[in-house]
C-alpha cells in the first residue's frame, strides 16, 4: 500500500503545475489519477479453487490517465473518452496460509469509452489490456493443486461497465460491475485461466483546473469502405503427457482473408476465410501415430464473422468461426478470436489476439500481421 501511495505522490507532482490559458483550444488533454477498489466472486474450472476462494476476491487499482478534449475527430467520434496506464494487485484467495495462487501483479492500459451524460452523470464501458505476474504457479511437484496458471507472465484483460458522477469540477466518484481475467492463451499448461466477476468503487481526481467545455468541429463527411484484409501470425501451444509429465512445445499459425465493410468511423463488420495450423494435432488424430500424421492433417480450414471496433489506430476485434474440413475433433466444431490491431501504416498493422477452442478455451495467442487493400 506505501508504494501505491509513493506512486499517486509522484504522479500528482510531475503534472500539477496548470497551464496559465486553460481554454480547449489551448490544451491537448488533461491529467487525472483514478483510485479502484474492486470486489467479487471467482469463476474456474478448477474444482480447489472453487472450495479454497469461498470468500470473495479483492483488488486495488491505480490508474494515471488523461481526459481528451476532442481536438482530432477519433475523440469526437467516442464522445471524449479517457485513456492511460495503471496497475492492479489482486488478491486471489483471502486466506493467508494458502500459498497455491499467490498475488497476480498487472501493468496495462485502457480506455474509457462514454455510451452517454446526463448532467453529472457519465456511463461508461472501461477495457484494460496488458500483462500480469503470477508469483505463485503449477508445479507437479510443489504446487499441484494450482491447475489455472502454469506461467509467471499472462495476458491481463479488465472490461467494466460503469457509473461515473461529478462531485466537483475535479473529483468523480465511480461505481461498476464487470470481468478481470488472466490467461497465457495455453503457452504454458495446465491452462484453466481465471476470471474474477465483481463491483468496482472508484475515485478520480483531475490535476489541472477543468475546461469549460469539450471542443466541438463539424466532421468531415463520412464515405463507407470496403477492404480486403490479409493476416498471417504465428504462436506457440504447450501439451503436457500426464505419465511422465514431460512439457511439449508446438508450433501454430494462422492465416486469415477477410472482406471488411466499413459503415461509420467506429465500427466495420468482416467475412472470412481460416487456415490453421496447429503442430499439437499430431498427438490428436485418432488411430494414427504421432510421426506418421501429416501437415495436411494438422490443418484446419474455417470461415469465420467478425466485428471490428476502430480507435483512432487501434482496432479490437472479434471473431467468430466454425471449421468446415478438420481430421481431429479435439478442439470442437467452433472458435472465437479475440484481440486487436495496431496500424503502422495504411495498410499495415501488427496483430495480437487469442484464438479459443470449443468456444471459449484458449487454444493459442497469435502473433502476427495484417495488410488491407482497399477495393472501394
Amino acid at each position: 500500500m506505501k508504494r501505491f501511495c509513493y506512486i499517486v505522490i509522484f504522479l500528482y507532482c510531475s503534472v500539477s503545475v496548470s497551464s496559465q490559458d486553460q481554454s480547449p483550444e489551448s490544451v491537448r488533454r488533461q491529467p487525472y489519477l483514478q483510485l479502484n477498489y474492486h470486489s467479487g466472486k471467482i469463476w474456474t474450472r478448477s474444482e480447489y479453487l472453487k472450495k479454497a476462494a469461498v470468500d470473495p476476491f479483492k483488488a486495488l487499482e491505480l490508474r494515471f490517465g488523461f481526459q481528451s478534449l476532442g481536438k482530432k475527430f477519433w475523440q469526437q467520434y467516442h464522445k471524449y473518452p479517457k485513456y492511460g496506464f495503471g496497475m492492479h494487485y489482486s488478491d486471489v484467495v483471502k486466506n493467508p496460509a494458502d500459498t497455491t495462487m499467490g498475488n497476480p501483479f498487472s501493468l496495462f492500459g485502457f480506455f474509457s469509452g462514454p455510451w452517454a451524460r446526463w448532467g453529472r452523470f457519465t456511463l461508461a464501458t472501461d477495457i484494460s489490456v496488458g500483462l500480469s505476474y503470477m508469483d505463485r504457479i503449477h508445479d507437479p511437484v510443489t504446487n499441484p493443486y494450482n491447475d489455472v496458471i502454469a506461467s509467471h507472465i499472462n495476458l491481463y484483460f479488465d472490461l467494466n461497465m460503469n457509473m461515473g458522477f461529478s462531485i466537483s469540477k475535479r473529483m468523480d466518484l465511480y461505481a461498476g460491475y464487470g470481468l478481470t481475467h488472466y490467461s497465457n492463451g495455453r503457452i504454458r499448461q495446465p491452462q484453466k485461466g481465471l476470471n474474477l466477476w465483481g463491483w468496482t468503487a472508484g475515485m478520480s481526481y483531475l490535476l489541472k483546473e477543468p475546461v469549460e467545455a469539450f471542443i466541438y468541429q463539424e466532421p468531415p463527411e463520412f464515405f463507407s469502405s470496403e477492404s480486403i484484409q490479409l493476416m498471417y501470425a504465428v504462436g506457440v501451444a504447450e501439451e503436457v503427457f500426464p505419465d511422465t509429465y514431460e512439457k511439449v512445445s508446438y508450433f501454430t499459425s494462422s492465416f486469415t482473408a477477410d472482406y471488411a465493410y466499413q459503415f461509420n468511423p467506429k465500427t466495420a463488420v468482416t467475412v472470412g476465410l481460416d487456415v490453421l495450423y496447429d503442430a499439437s494435432l499430431g498427438i490428436a488424430i485418432p488411430g494414427v501415430p504421432s510421426d506418421e500424421v501429416t501437415a495436411w492433417q494438422k490443418t484446419y480450414l474455417a470461415s469465420h464473422m467478425g466485428f471490428q471496433y476502430i480507435i483512432n489506430r487501434f482496432r479490437f476485434l472479434f471473431n467468430l468461426g466454425t471449421y468446415f474440413r478438420l481430421h481431429s475433433y479435439d478442439r470442437g466444431f467452433a472458435f472465437a478470436r479475440a484481440g486487436g490491431r495496431i496500424q503502422i501504416t495504411d495498410p499495415l498493422s501488427v496483430h495480437i489476439c487469442i484464438k479459443t477452442k470449443q468456444g471459449i478455451r484458449a487454444d493459442w495467442i497469435e502473433w502476427g500481421a495484417a495488410y488491407s487493400l482497399k477495393i472501394r
